[in-house]
């Protein structure tokens, strides 16, 4: 077990603290953080069932520790519309209880682009190289996709859209039952 955490560690680590730092407001925040997220990785990893998914768990543990960070120092996260490009990055799964299903119900093409420039934290232009297509097309996938979700949120957790485009209400969801 401790060799599994040290190949995702030597494999993740840097890119889950470039992530957590675009977040967080120091390095030692960053650093505690990831720190904790490696302990949770460790202690959880023999209760993986599909290791190939190693990556979205560990970033999943990552999204959840940033939140548990700002409910500890009492800062609140708020819902906006960067909500699509930042939701999944200051939002845990218990609040957004769809979030995570709805990224995986996303076409092949739209998931990859979103898991790996707001998941991942990576640059449209990194994107497009990546998966061998244009910047144009990149930006054009992330548009698609954004809008994919915000009709998700809308259809089962019962947000509405006001007249910028933007997510606004809380949330009421079908499937789970979850209300804020």
């Amino acid at each position: 077990m401790q060799k599994d955490t040290l190949h995702i560690w030597n494999g993740l680590r840097e890119n889950l603290h470039r992530f957590i730092l675009k977040r967080v407001k120091s390095q030692a925040e960053a650093e505690d953080i990831l720190q904790e997220v490696f302990i949770k990785i460790h202690l959880n990893l023999p209760h993986l069932k599909n290791h190939s998914s190693v990556q979205a768990w560990a970033y999943q543990i990552t999204r959840n520790q940033i939140v548990d960070f700002y409910k500890q120092t009492r800062q609140s996260v708020e819902l906006q519309d960067t909500t699509l490009e930042r939701l999944s990055e200051t939002e845990s799964r218990d609040m957004y209880c769809c979030f995570e299903s709805f990224i995986h119900e996303l076409p092949q093409k739209y998931r990859k682009v979103i898991e790996l420039i707001n998941l991942e934290g990576r640059k449209q232009q990194e994107v497009a190289k990546l998966l061998g297509v244009s910047l144009a097309n990149t930006k054009s996938r992330v548009h698609r996709a954004k809008e994919m979700l915000k009709e998700k949120f809308v259809a089962c957790c019962q947000f509405t859209i006001d007249a910028q485009g933007k997510l606004k209400g809380e949330q009421n969801c079908q499937r789970c039952g979850f209300e804020s």
